[in-house]
């Protein structure tokens, strides 16, 4: 049951527009009247509401005083139900985990999980084994969406937080996690919920900085705390780390960790380090008693593994390790060690030249990120359809091209994720908006463009099958070029 890809069918987008939407109305918050109170007004104001959504009180989750339990592992296999219909409304559905030995007569965290395809199967693999072992349930939907307006994401936390309520839930430790489009709806939904959400995963996804984002939302507030993750081939690489080091400046509690990957769901053993974290965040919060023996058992294996890393010359994850270590172990003899480790490899010229190369790069990832919309602009505003050999040297392919294969350079990793960027914007996104407005020919001519980076994948095959089927003017060359394109 558990065999669905971590990516999403076509990335989500680079913008937050999501995020963005939710996050404009991230001001005071009616705790009773739940996340509608927060977004209706968004949803009325742009004309979208049609009927009202169902008012979740979070305060329907009992505020009750959480009972310790140790984070040793727990026995048998806990439950899962593959789909459970939301007791407020029929149209939501979510997959539910419930961990080894669950009984009313504790509290439990719990994580809602929001897939940007509605996957929720797929959510509920990635935290399983953790949620399992550290006693957490989880909630995954399948009605969470991105690349669109917010209230599918509303409508499906305001389902399962009304659930929710049916079950013993520890409601000072909610959590939220997202890929994409989700992840920064996920960081939107904390900052409106202030006080309510202790923690967010964050995959692939970021939000940019803004007065009130959770940035400056949760300065130096020790109860709640960020993971973020993001893939090396990520084209949200960037945001996701530049996010991180925002929080670092606020004093925010977070993790960054990247992963070998596309964008994609992190491995369920980087979710799994996810869960990890934020239960030795709820210690340090007081969120939950203290148990310093998973503590030490955790500090120690996490010390092994920097040391492994700059042994193995991975110098920059071993510093960005130890400085974790340092921020999150501050009161264990072991921090200073780690502190001392950064502080050495910090001072080592070849990291200092390696991070100088890498803010290079991160500011030619926001110049690209800032000028491809105009790109794609000039090309709507021309009267036909520009040259596919003119649109590729207008977005720098083959520069791109010719410095990713220069093997496993930081810049050859840069100009990887810059064409995974530009490919998702050729095979999905503006295609999809040519074809809503009648323009199969201009739509065809961007996916021809992607073709030059690589080949259409998943929902691009199906905006490529309407551009054919739909077009009127494409050439028997251009036909020949896309020949082949999603065959199996």
């Amino acid at each position: 049951m558990w065999k669905e890809d971590r990516g999403e069918t076509v990335s989500c987008a680079v913008a937050g527009r999501v995020a963005h939407n939710v996050g404009a109305h991230s001001g005071s918050v009616n705790v009773r009247s739940g996340l509608h109170s927060v977004l209706s007004r968004a949803r009325l104001s742009r004309g979208r509401q049609r009927r009202a959504s169902p008012i979740v009180s979070i305060g329907a989750l009992a505020v009750v005083a959480s009972s310790w339990r140790p984070c040793a592992a727990q026995a048998g296999a806990g439950h899962v139900d593959e789909r459970v219909t939301s007791a407020s409304d029929t149209a939501q559905h979510f997959a539910l985990y419930l961990p080894p030995g669950y009984t009313r007569e504790r509290r439990w965290p719990i994580v809602l999980v929001l897939d940007p395809r509605g996957r929720a199967l797929l959510g509920l693999q990635l935290f399983h084994d953790a949620a399992a072992r550290l006693g957490w349930i989880v909630m995954s939907s399948y009605n969470t969406l991105s690349d669109g307006p917010p209230e599918p994401n509303v409508a499906a936390v305001n389902a399962m937080l009304a659930s929710a309520a049916g079950w013993s839930i520890d409601t000072s430790r909610l959590y939220l996690a997202g890929f994409s489009g989700t992840a920064r709806a996920a960081l939107a939904f904390a900052v409106a919920l202030r006080g309510h959400v202790a923690g967010v995963i964050a995959a692939g996804g970021a939000v940019g900085f803004e007065l009130g984002g959770p940035e400056t939302a949760f300065a130096a507030d020790s109860t709640f705390a960020s993971f973020g993750a993001a893939g090396t081939r990520d084209f949200n690489y960037e945001e996701v780390l530049a996010l991180g080091e925002r929080f670092r400046r606020t004093r925010v509690p977070y993790r960054v960790v990247t992963f070998e990957g596309p964008h994609s769901w992190p491995p369920a053993g980087v979710c799994g380090d996810a869960l990890d974290w934020l239960e030795l965040r709820a210690m340090l919060g007081g969120l939950r008693s203290p148990d310093s023996t998973w503590v030490r058992v955790r500090l120690e294996a996490e010390q092994t593994r920097a040391v492994a890393l700059e042994r193995a010359g991975r110098w920059v994850e071993a510093l960005r390790l130890d400085d974790a270590i340092a921020r999150d172990y501050a009161r264990w003899p072991g921090a200073g060690v780690a502190a001392e480790r950064a502080a050495a490899l910090r001072a080592s010229p070849a990291v200092s030249r390696y991070e100088a190369e890498a803010r290079r790069l991160a500011a030619r990832d926001l110049e690209q990120g800032l000028g491809l919309p105009k790109i794609f602009s000039w090309a709507r505003a021309q009267r036909d359809s520009p040259a596919l050999e003119t649109l590729v040297a207008k977005l720098g392919i083959a520069e791109l091209q010719r410095t990713a294969e220069r093997g496993d350079s930081l810049a050859a990793a840069s100009a990887r994720r810059l064409l995974a960027r530009i490919w998702v914007n050729l095979a999905f996104y503006e295609p999809r908006a040519y074809l809503a407005a009648g323009s199969p020919d201009r739509a065809l001519r961007m996916l021809e463009a992607a073709v030059t980076i690589g080949p259409i994948e998943g929902e691009g095959c199906a905006l490529l099958r309407a551009a054919l089927n739909e077009a009127t003017a494409a050439t028997a060359d251009e036909r020949v070029r896309l020949a082949g394109q999603c065959a199996s």
